[in-house]
């Protein structure tokens, strides 16, 4: 059967469901899957059935046919009876293990059981009956089953289908007459008569019995076993029960071990039973079968004996009943359409149902054609017609009707025929009738991916026929496939290499159907070396039976076995024609055989390691792609290989080259295979090769390569007759041997190197290969082409390796070759694009306004093409990075064309580069006009907009997301020698806001600082202390605070820089600024706890440990820093000119201080200018420089709003530009979601520059004397400015808004983590920040608080919850979206914290034996222990007393609320009780450690991995885990008892209180102790009639244990024992 490979995990659920009667799919264990039968499927046979035991049409598949024959009676033959004969195949394509000969020893035993069934005496079958003439004539029956598929059962259903086959089979009756012979003699002759009606059945076929297999699986049986459940069996047993009930046959085949004999009985008495149901179930079935007609009995009731089709009884009328349509419902569906050129035709017939003449429209819509005289229909017989078409009838009027065209008779059609016209107008006579015929072709316009899957494509079309306002309507679908024939091997060649005389080999060749209909194949040799020979050579298929064609349903192949016999030396090629009787045009394919036949065997030198076959798979024209070729001597001499190649190898370059020992090469290839990719065409084909360590050129003529017009070339195949290379030559040590030039034909050369390879070594080649890309004019072109070659390799010996003065050929013998064939096969596909249109003309087009307009470039071909747009222009803008165009798809291009200055004939050229074809580089033409209606050019003349120092009217922010800032910095420099008011507004826009601000003005005209500077550098510091900046500060709390997450501080960035390291810095330099940069260290006030050190301020040389200063380190950095700042040069003007007595009265270093808070302002804004990034990076060296790269992005965005907030940034509308001077304008996008609209992917806002005063004074800064003037300021020109960005939506979410943690207690710990996850493919960068309460110190980061998720990823974050206090926990955790400040979400940490048990009780209930049972007032012979545990670090004092001594009025309840018995707890001073008490419970019973929750919770992991482990059979991982709970139970190393305690604990003490009813424990940390309790029964209250009246009776009695001062936390021990009672005794 097919073997199916179970997991121990599903063999175990199988067996262990079967044992407790559960099956996987739900049904009992004796009950069997569906069963569906069919009888006469096979049309030339007497009977066939075919059986199906599954659901859903999902399972074992078995067809049955019958077919009779008269057989000659032979001598040795029994004299009157007939014979069966039994036959069943495997398909190959039923399972994986029946290809080739894997279900040869099935088809053997299952033919064997079918023969005993049938032709044994339990049969039921009168074999008499089949005798026709007793020693002369008889019928034999031919029973052929076929496997179609095997899911389980499949004895039982080759028996349902055979006995279903029986039951349809009719037998012809036989005429038997006695005729005299010359002699007068009788003799008896028949006659078959050849009438449908007048046939006989099988006599004695419903005595034939049914099968019932069991299989065992455990130590239970099933019957009609899954697949599944056949891959757990353990044994399997068949029982062939008859009608009568007598078990005829049994047949076990045991997998791993017998039936027991009681088991064996069980199935026997089980078998009975079941059959019984299933011969019932039989009848219903096979009922049901026969009243269901076949689709081709249904076609077959339709014909008539004229030669009409079977749609002829269709007849429809129209809508006024004036005409009607015959053979043509309202709803046609025209199925298994090939797709092959040729139409599909429909005969129809019109009838005018009028008096009078009636003319008739014909109008179609689709690929439909209507005509009146078709030569193809004509050429169609009488008898053809009728099997023309096969119809599915429609059940009612409304339902579509199902019609398949005969594919053998339509591929007899011509298709010349297709062109001619069709008829669109008719004229018919009163009650004519005319036969019309519908074409339909089904062209390649459907779904490119079904077409090139070779799945069913849809059509649809109308059919209106229309006669005034009389119409009828047909709707018409169609499904067409194209049909196409394969073949493997692909390489299209099957050699046979060293044949010997009277020896047989077989390869095999296998046919395969690619598409999703059915075809029809046909083999023909037509060439071959000797005729007379080519009986030597078979061809046979799965039966071994004479193969040239046949029939491959969807998705099937056929194996073909090619057997040769060598008969003669010499060579014998065969040339094999396979076509595709379906599509011949497009499925033609060619195969070759060649043998070479010796006369006796050659040992053999070498072995090929690697495949035998070598597929390049499909491949790019353009680029290299390379598969290795690794060959091993073996026997003991050098040999040398030669390498040459033969085949279709138009248009392809390929080269070899040996492979070092560290696997390099000298030169590079790309593989499909390999990480790298392949590599472009021309950059490989420029590459010279070099020559290896040895002197040795590995490949030099392939990069000498002319290409032809066409840009193809050719590899010549190499001849044995051609001499070896001059240059030839051995190296000094004689190992290799120098690689020679094989062919040069018309320039076009190939190179392949010959290999040295000593004894018992392995040596690798790569042959690699590119194919030249094709012209657009080749008829392929775009298309897929198989090109198969094959590489020879001749192996010969070397007779003297060290001669160094022969040529490797000339040390060789070459009468003793020896050679190996590898048959190579690659797709190769040339990319070809279309770019439309060829011009682009933007026509007038405004100087400072954008237009665009669109290239479309369609990729032609069946493989991807990349394309790149190339082109040289300031004023045109369109993507320059390579674009990758999926096969048969079109991308669009964007161009952009901005004008900067008037320009009457602009002229440009677009490249569109095809990178893997550069013979099909597309030249678009650019044209436009560049006009300036609005005078914007004007602006030009006086001022420039540089971004950032290149001159252009727009900015391109890039990829912005939604809900935050980028900010771009525009400087405006002014070309004229007078200063210029230029004023500046932007737009307004419907998905965010667009500002413009420009810096404070630092100094006046005379060189002081401004009144508004002034208050800037006073506001900086004190918004920036408030400000929750990540900075050192930040770190230093959480250094602080004993928080692991906090990132270490880089040696540089612990200090800020002096202002002298600054100032050196160009502006326009990259700057790295450091936190807290605004706040005057060496003048605060108050508290300084916090302050950073400066330690890099004026090289003050102070303690190197001193990173932070306290309030005691005030007045030190104070002094320091006001001597320093004296020693330096001060500024060339005051600070500000009302403040010159306030600079005298405070030291001098107040100055320097507020003076570099502005410079540190303006540092700081280029860099938001530069590094905020919208984009993240995604790539760190560590988890630190993501912490720290993440920090500084949130600490810039919160720059931005504390540089507004100050006023160094302000709003900017009038902006003064100095003569010849440059001023920095900030242009700040903010976008933003708009209510109920999608955001756009592109945002397009203005800037309207406008000069304000007349510039007709103005001078501009040209060579020229004079400007031209203009009119009245308020008709001057408005420039307009471009803004551009890319919008997206950065969308963080979390996995789980709410972490319980459960139930916890005080000081333990707990580590969860937070799931981020990103929904946006940009990447996103995310802040973890805790709400800053006392509880939040409890969670604990472990890293990656702040970080980037890449795009549509996820991160988990880890945490510690250590929770410091007792009660609910509920804490919220903020994850910020850096990019989004409207994105961020909330996780709610919930847990509910305990206090931690102080001390622990073994065992709050001691019970005492109850035999003898206690007598009123006497102590209990029995001692038990109570066992008691300090679960702290600390000394614990524990007071132990019965319940009923005094207690607090709020203390647990009293041990007895009514009359009775209790029981009193004594604490026995005799230590010999306590010791024997101790001594009988160690003996019965271990006694286990006491154990904290952490030391369980790791016993519970280890026992569920050690379920796992046995599960999975891993002997070493069961035995460590063994090794693992040992220790950990007994309280070993493997485990502790409580993390706190000491690992010795020192011994309790015991006190004595209270006349010895109370005991005082003092308990050492991690200590326990065993206090032995006895019992003393207690009579309390009074007597009532409520007493027990029986003779024992259970007295309990309570222990309470506390803390000497904690009376709140007690613990009770209840005391039970059987106690005797006085009122019976």
């Amino acid at each position: 059967m097919a073997s199916l490979v179970l997991s121990p995990a599903e063999q175990d659920f199988i067996t262990r469901g079967v044992e407790d009667g559960f099956r996987a799919d739900g049904r009992g264990s004796l009950d069997r899957r569906q069963v569906t039968l069919r009888t006469n499927m096979i049309s030339q046979a007497n009977g066939s059935a075919r059986c199906r035991m599954g659901h859903l049409n999902v399972g074992t598949d078995v067809l049955v046919g019958i077919k009779a024959e008269v057989n000659t009676w032979a001598p040795g033959e029994p004299d009157n009876v007939g014979s069966i004969v039994c036959n069943v195949e495997c398909s190959p394509s039923a399972a994986q293990e029946f290809e080739g000969r894997g279900a040869d020893e099935l088809n053997v035993e299952l033919t064997q059981l079918l023969d005993r069934i049938l032709n044994g005496p339990q049969s039921g079958i009168c074999l008499e009956k089949l005798c026709i003439i007793p020693k002369q004539a008889y019928w034999v029956l031919h029973v052929d089953a076929l496997v179609l598929d095997v899911k389980g059962g499949i004895i039982d259903a080759l028996v349902w289908a055979t006995r279903a086959a029986l039951l349809s089979t009719k037998l012809p009756r036989v005429v038997v007459e006695s005729i005299p012979d010359e002699d007068g003699n009788l003799q008896s002759e028949f006659d078959v008569v050849d009438d449908a009606e007048d046939q006989i059945s099988v006599e004695g076929v419903n005595n034939l019995p049914l099968t019932v297999t069991f299989n065992q699986i455990g130590k239970r049986y099933v019957v009609d076993a899954s697949e599944q459940e056949e891959a757990a069996t353990q044994a399997r047993i068949t029982v062939a029960v008859s009608p009568s009930m007598d078990i005829c046959a049994v047949q076990k085949s045991g997998i791993l071990r017998g039936f027991s004999s009681s088991l064996l009985t069980e199935i026997l008495h089980t078998a009975c039973k079941v059959a019984r149901e299933e011969f019932s179930k039989f009848k219903d079935t096979f009922a049901a079968a026969l009243s269901n007609q076949s689709p081709s009995e249904a076609s077959t009731g339709t014909m008539t004996d004229n030669g009409l089709p079977a749609n002829y009884s269709l007849l429809h009328p129209s809508a006024e009943q004036r005409f009607s349509v015959r053979g043509l419902p309202p709803r046609l569906h025209l199925d298994r359409i090939y797709m092959n050129g040729l139409h599909a035709l429909v005969p129809f017939w019109l009838t005018n149902e009028t008096g009078s003449e009636l003319e008739i429209s014909l109008s179609t819509q689709g690929p439909l054609k209507i005509q009146q005289h078709n030569p193809n229909w004509s050429a169609v017989s009488a008898a053809q017609r009728k099997t023309y078409l096969d119809v599915a009838p429609a059940a009612s009027a409304d339902e579509e009707v199902s019609m398949v065209c005969s594919a053998t008779i339509q591929r007899e059609f011509s298709e010349i025929f297709n062109q001619l016209d069709g008829e669109e107008q008719l004229v018919l006579e009163a009650h004519e009738s005319v036969e019309l015929v519908l074409l339909f072709i089904a062209h390649s316009k459907g779904s490119t991916s079904d077409v090139q899957s070779y799945e069913y494509v849809p059509f649809s079309g109308r059919i209106v026929f229309q006669a005034d306002t009389d119409t009828y309507t047909v709707k018409l679908r169609a499904s067409a496939c194209k049909s196409v024939l394969d073949m493997d091997p692909p390489t299209s060649r099957i050699y046979v290499d060293d044949c010997v005389i009277g020896r047989t080999y077989e390869r095999v060749l296998c046919v395969r159907n690619m598409s999703a209909i059915g075809l029809d194949w046909t083999m023909t040799v037509v060439e071959t070396t000797d005729s007379e020979s080519l009986s030597s050579l078979q061809l046979l298929d799965s039966n071994m039976q004479e193969s040239t064609g046949g029939h491959l349903n969807a998705r099937s192949d056929m194996r073909v076995l090619v057997r040769y016999t060598a008969h003669a030396t010499g060579e014998f090629l065969c040339r094999f024609l396979i076509e595709n009787s379906n599509d011949p045009a497009n499925n033609t394919r060619y195969w070759v055989f060649r043998a070479r036949v010796s006369q006796r065997q050659k040992p053999r030198r070498i072995e090929l390691l690697s495949d035998p076959d070598i597929s390049f798979g499909n491949c790019t024209s353009g680029v290299w792609y390379s598969r290795d070729i690794s060959f091993k001597n073996i026997s003991d001499t050098p040999v040398l290989l030669r390498f040459r190649v033969e085949g279709n190898t138009a248009g392809v370059t390929m080269r070899t080259a040996i492979r070092a020992d560290n696997g390099s090469l000298p030169f590079e290839y790309g593989t499909s295979d390999s990480a790298q990719g392949p590599m472009p065409f021309e950059a490989a084909f420029s590459r010279r090769p070099s020559l290896g360590e040895d002197g040795i050129s590995e490949s030099v003529a392939a990069t000498d390569e002319i290409i032809s017009e066409g840009g193809s070339t050719e590899v010549a195949p190499a001849d044995d007759s051609t001499p070896p290379s001059e240059g030839a030559r051995t190296t000094e040590s004689g190992r290799r041997f120098a690689a020679r030039a094989r062919a040069v034909h018309q320039h076009k050369t190939a190179m392949f190197d010959e290999l040295l390879i000593k004894p018992g070594s392995v040596r690798t080649m790569v042959l690699a290969l590119v194919g030249n890309p094709a012209s657009s004019a080749s008829v392929s072109a775009g298309q897929f082409g198989r090109q198969s070659f094959t590489l020879f390799c001749e192996c010969s010996t070397v007779a003297n390796v060290q001669n160094a003065q022969l040529p490797p050929s000339a040390a060789s013998n070459e009468r003793n070759v020896e050679r190996l064939s590898i048959p190579c096969t690659v797709n190769m596909c040339t990319p070809f694009v279309r770019v439309s249109p060829a011009l682009l003309d933007f026509g007038s087009v405004d100087v400072g306004t954008l237009k665009s307009l669109d290239l479309q470039v369609e990729n032609l071909s069946q493989v991807a093409a990349v394309v790149q747009c190339k082109l040289e222009s300031k004023v045109i803008t369109c993507t320059r990075t390579p674009i990758t165009i999926a096969p048969l798809q079109t991308v669009t291009v964007r161009v952009d064309i901005y004008p900067r200055r008037i320009n009457a004939r602009y002229r440009k050229q677009i490249i569109v580069r095809n990178i893997h074809n550069r013979f099909n580089d597309n030249v678009i033409e650019v044209r436009s006009t560049h006009v300036d209606r609005r005078r914007v050019a004007y602006h030009n003349m006086f001022y420039h907009t540089l971004v950032p120092n290149n001159e252009q009217n727009f900015v391109d922010f890039g990829p912005v997301p939604v809900n935050s800032r980028s900010m771009r910095k525009i400087n405006l420099q002014n070309v004229c020698r007078c200063p210029l008011n230029v004023e500046v507004v932007a737009d307004t826009a419907e998905f965010g806001t667009v500002s413009v601000l420009t810096a404070v003005k630092l100094y006046d005209e005379d060189g002081y600082l401004t009144e508004e500077s002034h208050q800037v550098a006073r506001r900086l510091p004190l918004l920036e202390r408030q400000a929750a900046m990540h900075s050192s500060i930040e770190k230093f709390k959480e250094r602080t605070a004993g928080n692991s997450e906090s990132v270490p501080v880089r040696p540089e960035s612990r200090s800020l820089r002096s202002c002298a390291e600054l100032a050196s810095e160009s502006s326009h330099a990259s700057v790295t600024l450091q936190p807290d940069m605004f706040i005057d260290k060496s003048i605060e006030q108050g508290h300084v706890c916090l302050i950073p050190f400066m330690s890099s301020r004026r090289n003050v040389a102070l303690p190197a440990s001193l990173d932070y200063l306290d309030v005691a380190s005030v007045s030190y950095l104070h002094k320091h820093v006001v001597r320093i700042q004296e020693q330096n040069t001060l500024p060339k003007a005051p600070l500000f000119k009302s403040e010159e007595t306030t600079t005298k009265n405070h030291s001098v270093g107040i100055t320097a201080v507020k003076n570099e808070v502005l410079e540190r302002a303006s540092q700081i804004l280029d860099e938001i200018v530069e590094k905020l990034d919208m984009a993240p990076q995604t790539l760190f060296s560590s988890p630190e420089d993501e912490d720290a790269y993440v920090r500084r992005q949130v600490d810039l965005h919160k720059y931005i709003d504390l540089l507004i907030e100050s006023g160094f940034l302000q709003p900017a509308q009038k902006i003064e530009l100095p003569p010849l001077g440059t001023r920095p304008i900030i242009v700040m996008l903010q976008p933003a979601e708009a209510a109920d609209k999608p955001t756009p992917a592109r945002f397009d806002a203005n800037l309207y520059f406008r000069l304000e005063d007349r510039p007709s004074h103005l001078q501009p800064y040209t060579e020229s004397a004079q400007a031209v003037p203009f009119g009245d300021v308020d008709q001057l020109p408005v420039r307009r400015f471009l803004i551009q960005a890319a919008l997206f939506n950065s969308e963080l979410e979390i996995g789980q808004k709410n972490i319980n943690v459960g139930n916890m207690q005080v000081d333990e710990s707990s580590r969860k983590y937070l799931v981020i996850q990103n929904r946006s493919e940009a990447p996103l960068m995310y802040a973890i920040r805790k709400t800053g309460s006392i509880a939040s110190g409890d969670i604990r980061f472990v890293n990656n608080r702040y970080g980037v998720v890449r795009g549509f990823d996820s991160r988990k974050v880890v945490f510690v919850f250590s929770p410091s206090l007792n009660g609910v926990y509920n804490e919220q955790i903020s994850i910020a979206n850096v990019l989004n400040a409207r994105g961020g979400k909330y996780a709610t940490l919930k847990a509910a914290v305990r206090r931690p048990s102080k001390f622990y009780i073994r065992s709050l209930r001691l019970d005492f034996a109850a035999d003898p049972p206690l007598a009123l007032n006497q102590l209990s012979a029995e001692v038990q222990l109570l066992a008691i545990k300090n679960m702290t670090a600390k000394t614990r004092r524990l007071v132990i007393k019965p319940l009923h001594a005094p207690f607090p009025a709020d203390g647990p309840p009293t041990a007895v609320d009514q009359a009775g018995v209790v029981l009193e707890a004594q604490f026995p001073e005799d230590t010999s009780l306590a010791a024997k008490a101790a001594t009988e419970m160690s003996s019965s019973a271990h006694i286990a450690p006491i154990l904290d929750r952490e030391t369980e919770e790791k016993i519970e992991s280890l026992e569920q991995k050690l379920k796992i482990a046995i599960r999975k059979n891993r002997p070493e991982k069961i035995e460590k885990y063994r090794s693992k709970l040992a220790k950990l139970r007994s309280g070993g190393k493997g485990g502790k008892s409580t993390g706190q305690c000491e690992a010795n604990p020192a011994a309790a003490q015991i006190q004595r209180l209270a006349d010895n009813t109370q005991l005082a424990v003092e308990l050492p940390p991690g200590s326990d102790i065993s206090i032995p309790v006895a019992v003393v029964a207690r009579s309390v209250g009074e007597a009532t009639g409520q007493q027990s009246q029986e003779p024992v009776e259970t007295a309990r009695g309570m222990l309470a244990v506390h803390e000497e001062k904690d009376n709140d936390n007690v613990k009770v021990v209840t005391l039970t024992a059987s106690v005797a009672n006085k009122r019976i005794y």
